[in-house]
């Protein structure tokens, strides 16, 4: 274990107690990270033409976009007469532009931005918001891959272990941490007077989960999917694309079972990679997923790779 990561859990004790019984978190004294190393910010770069776009999906609830093709980001946004709540800023040259459209369409600042995990790519640009005085959200084991990473984005005002509840302008926003899936700090959003559900990179939007599954982790995934399919919403941003269905996530848990299944009986049988790749079958349904040709032996890579991790025969 790093000294870093030692002294992190070490810090973070008594707020791991605390904000388990807290329903609105527990503040982070960020002064312990003033100082500390950055990388450079890779979204921080100008970008006049990149697409970008906050739409109404229903009353007071909206969502941003920016990017183009695979490469759009997205989170849900809520506009109160109290101030907006913004999921996943996304990119720092997009988050000044977001941070101006919500002031000047609805005359309120951004008073929360909510981390849904760990990851650079959703998580860039809330220094903007945290810099006007929003308060920054995450669940707490975001924080030591923000600070061990030296990600470039705003360290929390606020944590929590596994609930917490936003009630801003009148109405709640239900913060729950499921199990480890793409990564082990993910947050679903549930907006339930929309019956709306911020649910990214976990769930897919009639598209192939990325890469070789990157920060993965499958049992956690499959359960996360069981718990979606319990939840009463209709619309589900996935933080790209566009958004999504229950149904969706449904077919998506199947692809996932069927392709673990199959690369555990193929490495079972004594296949190696090199045959391997070549005999997992597809579904004429997944074929036809977005992004479907340049994924899919890179997800039966990541299923390989954690099927022999977690696996053990006589040996």
């Amino acid at each position: 274990m790093s000294i870093l990561r030692a002294w992190f859990l070490l810090a973070l004790g008594a707020v791991s107690l605390a904000a388990h019984a807290a329903d609105d978190g527990v503040p982070l004294d960020r002064s312990k990270f003033a100082g500390r190393p950055l990388l450079a910010d890779f979204t921080a770069a100008d970008c006049p033409d990149n697409p970008r776009g906050l739409d109404r999906i229903d009353g007071n609830l909206y969502r941003h976009t920016t990017g183009a093709g695979l490469a759009v980001h997205s989170g849900l946004v809520l506009i109160t007469r109290e101030g907006a709540l913004v999921i996943d800023p996304a990119m720092t040259c997009t988050a000044t532009w977001l941070r101006d459209e919500i002031r000047k369409r609805f005359d309120v600042p951004v008073k929360y931005v909510v981390y849904t995990h760990a990851h650079a790519d959703h998580i860039s640009g809330a220094q903007v918001f945290q810099r006007d005085g929003a308060i920054v959200v995450a669940n707490q084991r975001a924080v030591e891959p923000i600070v061990g990473e030296k990600l470039p984005t705003a360290v929390p005002d606020r944590v929590f272990d596994t609930d917490m509840t936003i009630t801003l302008g009148g109405e709640k926003v239900l913060l729950h941490r499921v199990a480890p899936s793409h990564s082990d700090s993910m947050v679903m959003v549930l907006f339930p007077k929309y019956r709306a559900l911020q649910c990214t990179d976990v769930c897919e939007s009639k598209s192939m989960p990325y890469n070789d599954f990157l920060d993965f982790y499958y049992p956690g995934w499959i359960e996360t999917l069981d718990w979606v399919a319990a939840q009463d919403v209709d619309v589900i941003d996935v933080g790209h694309y566009s958004p999504a269905t229950k149904a969706d996530q449904a077919a998506l848990r199947s692809y996932l079972v069927d392709l673990h299944q199959q690369v555990l009986d193929l490495v079972r049988s004594g296949q190696s990679w090199d045959q391997l790749y070549r005999n997992v079958k597809f579904s004429d349904e997944v074929k036809r997923w977005i992004g479907f040709d340049g994924m899919k032996t890179l997800n039966i890579l990541g299923m390989h790779r954690w099927v022999t991790n977690h696996r053990r025969g006589t040996w």
